[in-house]
């Protein structure tokens, strides 16, 4: 389990499925820009497509949903519109899988938007702030009256957009998560709360199961349950509050929920060592287990406070 790989994957799709709530979507009906291609990048759109074939789509018309972007343009055919940059310096075996047809290699961010017509637009590329233009996300109210907008680069001043830009330029209309805290903003009278998509949704609820499930391996349905419970445990007020993630102040509740959802998967692959499903065959047992043994950072006193100095 690599956090910055799967743990960033498994956490940006909580935040994408959030957003097709919000948006009334299935995964498997969305499409996605990525600008960057790195490990996290990668990782993430890697994720997402386990995530569209846990949804009911075949791997190979899951790929066709994304367009990654390097620092040369979309890695797309190689028909010489643009010059083949990224087919002309030659693709890692990582990147060669993600070579879409529908878009020639090496179009800008702004064409590919286009052309493609993401309904989500994920930003990984690490790279100085304000990638996703104006122009990028407005184009996006022709297809969709919902935009998502994720961009996840850290830190700040590493942005692709601000959520004050993209709400502002959608007229409150954009579905946003972030690489990084922000306030909240103000948008036609009403503010909007904007969610940082961080792995600490997602890990310290993963790592209890596995502890108390003595789980084997974590495999991909896991990581599938462990996200779809972030978005279960979001109240209807925060996702009013533009949210994508619950308050970070029910942090506690949330990793319960994420632990029991992946243990039963754990239970139901045969992959626990430590319990059964005749361990947790009453209504309500699994849950009490897990609580049970969440750590509580509560400490007895060592010195009687009755003495004084």
């Amino acid at each position: 389990f690599n956090d910055d790989i799967q743990g960033t994957g498994c956490v940006t799709l909580a935040g994408v499925l959030a957003s097709a709530r919000h948006a009334g979507l299935r995964l498997r009906d969305m499409s996605f820009l990525c600008a960057g291609a790195g490990s996290a990048g990668l990782g993430v759109c890697l994720q997402l497509v386990d995530g569209m074939v846990e949804d009911g789509l075949s791997r190979e018309e899951a790929m066709k949903r994304f367009v990654i972007c390097t620092s040369v343009g979309a890695i797309g055919r190689a028909d010489g519109t643009h010059g083949d940059p990224n087919a002309s310096r030659g693709l890692s075996e990582e990147r060669a899988i993600w070579v879409n047809e529908s878009v020639p290699d090496g179009a800008s961010l702004e064409e590919t938007t286009k052309l493609f017509k993401p309904t989500c637009l994920l930003g990984l590329a690490a790279q100085p702030g304000g990638l996703f233009t104006e122009d990028m996300v407005k184009s996006m109210l022709d297809y969709t009256n919902a935009p998502i907008v994720m961009p996840m680069s850290n830190p700040t001043a590493k942005h692709e957009c601000t959520p004050r830009q993209a709400w502002e330029w959608t007229d409150g209309k954009a579905i946003v998560a972030t690489g990084s805290p922000f306030d909240p903003v103000e948008v036609n009278g009403k503010t909007l709360i904007p969610s940082q998509c961080n792995n600490m949704y997602v890990f310290p609820g993963i790592g209890l199961a596995a502890s108390v499930g003595g789980v084997k391996k974590i495999t991909d349905a896991m990581l599938y349950a462990a996200a779809v419970a972030c978005v279960d445990a979001m109240t209807e007020a925060e996702f009013a509050e533009g949210r994508t993630f619950p308050a970070i102040s029910r942090i506690r509740e949330v990793s319960k929920l994420v632990a029991v959802r992946v243990i039963e998967v754990a239970l139901a692959e045969d992959l626990c060592t430590k319990i059964t499903a005749d361990d947790v065959d009453e209504p309500g047992s699994l849950e009490k287990l897990v609580a049970k043994k969440m750590y509580d950072p509560i400490y007895a006193p060592l010195v009687d406070p009755s003495h004084g100095n």
